[in-house]
């Protein structure tokens, strides 16, 4: 093996010490430029780092608003949502703040009633069979059709499409006669080119299936209408004096589902009610305010989707002709909003129920009293 000899070692390392003391000045020159874009290299890299942090911070901080609002959709999609006729008519009693603050608005206003045509009876096929729900279904489809008419707009309807397109969840699964003929007389029904007072049996097949779409029995027997009172329908919607109509919008909100009958020009919210009843209840003489809140709470819904308020609303009896008008000045909707969310939600603890129905008003309640004649 070979020594190396001490002083040998510290020759060497003072040779590669004085190599490096002897560099010239542009090198250290150009050395310390070197060093001085190294620097700015450096912050420019730790800027765009720091950005890049904030845009994925920004990006996570979205997503994660993304999937909270998902989730809410998902929580609110299995819960049960009232319809705004379980609200108003069926049991308002769940819905407290809702009525307490709707009746505070009502109280004092005056209500308009109108005889806008001979009154008629129910026809006597109606009372044998107690089909009071179904005839009120054919006079609010009959409407229906006379109005697209008159405006000359589409006139679709969303239930008889259901049971037929999806006609293995309904009767009309196990019944394809049933089936055939409302798919026949639907044609005709939607027809621009027919006439409700020529088309009343068509009119009566369609309105069937508002039924069938809640499982409710088909009448085991046909029902009937006065010609004459068709003629008086025809004649009061033939004076409204309106330029649009919506016909069965579908508005619904967060709150609660909605389908009013009919909006004419976005101001007006117009409700049929078939009874032989002039206050449209049994145990008055007179309409009570209570009877807008239905239509309140579509001008709700209607104000949510829109951001405009109808304050005019209109319920309609084809049977005697009255119409009952009440009108207005303004409404709180963020105020009523807040007593509508506690009973909604009070509503939903109470019925945790994993779906809900489609509103369904149902044009007449007459089928629930005793029909003395």
């Amino acid at each position: 093996m070979t020594n190396l000899k001490p002083e040998k070692i510290d020759e060497n390392l003072n040779e590669e010490f004085k190599d490096d003391t002897t560099q010239t000045k542009s090198e250290k020159e150009s050395s310390v430029g070197t060093y001085g874009e190294s620097d700015e290299k450096a912050d420019e890299g730790e800027k765009e780092e720091r950005e890049a942090e904030k845009e994925a911070e920004a990006e996570a901080e979205k997503e994660k608003h993304v999937e909270e609002e998902e989730e809410g959709k998902v929580k609110r999609r299995f819960k049960l949502m009232p319809n705004a006729t379980t609200i108003s008519n069926d049991f308002p009693h769940l819905f407290p703040k809702v009525h307490k603050f709707l009746f505070n608005v009502v109280k004092d206003i005056e209500i308009e009633i109108n005889r806008v045509g001979a009154s008629f009876n129910y026809h006597p096929s109606v009372y044998y069979n107690k089909t009071f729900t179904s005839h009120s279904l054919y006079i609010n489809y009959f409407i229906r059709k006379h109005l697209a008419t008159k405006h000359d707009i589409e006139l679709r309807d969303r239930r008889v499409e259901q049971v037929i397109e999806h006609s293995e969840c309904f009767e009309t699964g196990t019944n394809p006669k049933l089936k055939a003929a409302i798919e026949k007389h639907y044609k005709i029904f939607t027809d621009r080119n027919t006439k409700a007072i020529d088309i009343s049996y068509s009119i009566k097949v369609v309105s069937l299936s508002h039924g069938i779409s809640f499982r409710e029995p088909v009448p085991e027997t046909e029902f009937d209408a006065y010609y004459d009172n068709l003629v008086a329908i025809v004649k009061y919607l033939d004076s409204l004096v309106y330029n649009t109509v919506e016909i069965n919008p579908k508005i619904d909100c967060e709150y609660f589902r909605a389908e009013p009958n009919i909006i004419f020009d976005g101001e007006v919210v117009f409700q049929i009610k078939v009874s032989k009843l002039k206050s449209l209840e049994s145990n008055r003489e007179v309409i009570s305010r209570r009877k807008f809140v239905q239509l309140i709470l579509y001008s709700f819904a209607y104000y949510k989707l829109t951001g405009k308020k109808i304050l005019k609303f209109v319920i309609y009896n084809p049977l005697l002709n009255y119409e009952y008008i009440m009108e207005l000045h303004d409404i709180d909707y963020e105020r009523f909003e807040v007593a509508l969310e506690k009973d909604v939600t009070a509503f939903q603890i109470k019925f945790p129920i994993l779906y809900g129905n489609d509103d369904s008003d149902e044009t007449g309640s007459d089928d629930k009293e005793k029909v003395d004649e």
